[in-house]
Protein backbone atom coordinates (compact mmCIF):
# COMPACT_ATOMS: atom_id res chain seq x y z
CA UNK A 1 0.00 0.00 0.00
CA UNK A 2 1.18 3.29 -1.14
CA UNK A 3 2.08 5.69 1.89
CA UNK A 4 0.12 8.98 2.96
CA UNK A 5 2.85 11.36 2.17
CA UNK A 6 3.05 9.17 -1.47
CA UNK A 7 -1.00 9.86 -1.74
CA UNK A 8 -1.43 12.80 -0.72
CA UNK A 9 0.68 14.04 -3.83
CA UNK A 10 -2.24 12.97 -6.27
CA UNK A 11 -5.26 12.85 -3.87
CA UNK A 12 -7.08 14.68 -1.33
CA UNK A 13 -7.30 12.87 2.06
CA UNK A 14 -9.08 12.36 4.88
CA UNK A 15 -8.16 11.06 8.63
CA UNK A 16 -7.92 7.14 8.91
CA UNK A 17 -11.30 5.83 9.08
CA UNK A 18 -12.20 4.73 12.87
CA UNK A 19 -11.76 1.32 13.49
CA UNK A 20 -15.47 1.52 14.92
CA UNK A 21 -16.89 2.73 11.45
CA UNK A 22 -15.08 0.13 9.55
CA UNK A 23 -16.11 -2.67 11.73
CA UNK A 24 -19.70 -1.51 11.30
CA UNK A 25 -19.42 -1.68 7.87
CA UNK A 26 -17.92 -5.14 8.10
CA UNK A 27 -21.19 -6.10 10.45
CA UNK A 28 -23.49 -4.96 7.44
CA UNK A 29 -21.77 -6.83 4.76
CA UNK A 30 -21.83 -9.90 6.91
CA UNK A 31 -17.88 -10.33 6.43
CA UNK A 32 -14.51 -8.56 6.25
CA UNK A 33 -14.53 -5.85 3.93
CA UNK A 34 -11.90 -5.90 1.21
CA UNK A 35 -8.36 -6.51 3.08
CA UNK A 36 -6.55 -3.65 0.67
CA UNK A 37 -9.52 -1.24 0.74
CA UNK A 38 -9.38 -1.99 4.83
CA UNK A 39 -5.95 -0.59 4.68
CA UNK A 40 -6.63 1.98 2.39
CA UNK A 41 -9.22 3.60 4.91
CA UNK A 42 -6.46 3.18 7.67
CA UNK A 43 -4.51 5.61 6.08
CA UNK A 44 -7.43 8.02 4.42
CA UNK A 45 -11.41 7.10 5.09
CA UNK A 46 -11.88 8.15 1.70
CA UNK A 47 -10.10 10.27 -0.97
CA UNK A 48 -10.29 12.32 -4.20
CA UNK A 49 -8.30 13.39 -7.12
CA UNK A 50 -8.78 17.26 -8.78
CA UNK A 51 -9.95 15.36 -11.66
CA UNK A 52 -12.84 12.09 -11.81
CA UNK A 53 -10.99 9.82 -9.44
CA UNK A 54 -12.96 9.14 -5.80
CA UNK A 55 -12.56 6.04 -3.70
CA UNK A 56 -15.19 5.76 -1.05
CA UNK A 57 -15.28 6.17 2.72
CA UNK A 58 -16.34 3.83 5.16
CA UNK A 59 -19.39 5.38 6.23
CA UNK A 60 -22.33 4.03 4.05
CA UNK A 61 -19.45 1.69 1.85
CA UNK A 62 -21.96 -1.54 1.66
CA UNK A 63 -25.12 0.72 1.65
CA UNK A 64 -23.63 2.07 -1.55
CA UNK A 65 -23.23 -1.94 -2.88
CA UNK A 66 -26.58 -2.71 -2.53
CA UNK A 67 -28.20 0.74 -3.63
CA UNK A 68 -26.39 -0.72 -6.79
CA UNK A 69 -26.64 -3.95 -6.50
CA UNK A 70 -23.71 -4.93 -7.05
CA UNK A 71 -23.12 -8.33 -5.55
CA UNK A 72 -26.21 -9.59 -6.95
CA UNK A 73 -25.04 -8.77 -10.61
CA UNK A 74 -21.36 -8.77 -9.83
CA UNK A 75 -20.48 -11.44 -7.00
CA UNK A 76 -17.53 -11.56 -6.91
CA UNK A 77 -17.08 -7.58 -7.17
CA UNK A 78 -16.62 -4.66 -4.10
CA UNK A 79 -17.67 -0.71 -5.24
CA UNK A 80 -14.74 1.34 -3.71
CA UNK A 81 -15.35 3.95 -6.08
CA UNK A 82 -16.33 6.07 -9.00
CA UNK A 83 -15.49 8.47 -11.45
CA UNK A 84 -17.99 11.22 -11.19
CA UNK A 85 -19.54 10.45 -13.89
CA UNK A 86 -21.66 7.05 -13.73
CA UNK A 87 -19.04 4.61 -13.90
CA UNK A 88 -17.94 2.24 -10.73
CA UNK A 89 -14.80 1.63 -9.78
CA UNK A 90 -14.89 -2.48 -8.32
CA UNK A 91 -12.15 -4.75 -7.14
CA UNK A 92 -12.67 -8.17 -8.02
CA UNK A 93 -12.44 -10.35 -5.18
CA UNK A 94 -11.09 -13.16 -6.93
CA UNK A 95 -8.30 -11.55 -8.93
CA UNK A 96 -7.89 -8.45 -7.20
CA UNK A 97 -8.05 -6.21 -10.12
CA UNK A 98 -9.57 -2.90 -10.68
CA UNK A 99 -12.43 -2.67 -12.84
CA UNK A 100 -14.70 0.27 -13.87
CA UNK A 101 -18.32 -0.51 -15.27
CA UNK A 102 -21.06 1.88 -15.89
CA UNK A 103 -23.33 1.96 -12.48
CA UNK A 104 -26.67 1.60 -15.08
CA UNK A 105 -25.14 -1.73 -16.52
CA UNK A 106 -23.36 -3.69 -13.94
CA UNK A 107 -22.65 -6.80 -16.20
CA UNK A 108 -19.82 -8.49 -16.33
CA UNK A 109 -19.23 -8.29 -20.36
CA UNK A 110 -19.35 -4.33 -19.89
CA UNK A 111 -16.58 -4.28 -16.89
CA UNK A 112 -13.64 -3.04 -18.57
CA UNK A 113 -9.94 -3.65 -16.50
CA UNK A 114 -8.84 -0.44 -15.46
CA UNK A 115 -5.76 -1.21 -13.38
CA UNK A 116 -3.99 -4.53 -12.14
CA UNK A 117 -4.53 -3.79 -8.25
CA UNK A 118 -5.33 -1.25 -6.26
CA UNK A 119 -2.17 0.36 -5.00
CA UNK A 120 -1.49 0.91 -9.45
CA UNK A 121 -5.12 2.31 -9.34
CA UNK A 122 -3.70 4.91 -6.79
CA UNK A 123 -0.48 5.32 -8.62
CA UNK A 124 -1.95 6.19 -11.62
CA UNK A 125 -4.53 8.69 -9.99
CA UNK A 126 -6.85 8.35 -12.39
CA UNK A 127 -9.47 6.82 -13.57
CA UNK A 128 -10.34 4.91 -17.85
CA UNK A 129 -11.67 7.99 -18.62
CA UNK A 130 -9.10 9.96 -18.31
CA UNK A 131 -6.79 7.65 -19.25
CA UNK A 132 -9.00 7.77 -22.54
CA UNK A 133 -9.54 3.97 -22.20
CA UNK A 134 -12.93 4.77 -20.82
Amino acid sequence: MLSRSVLSVTFTLHPPAPRAAIEREEIEYGGSLPREYVELLQISDGMYTNGNLSILGAEGVVQRNVDYEVQVYLPDCFMIGDDGGGHAILLNLGDRRIYEVDMGVMDEESMKLGAESLDELLALGTCLTERGGG
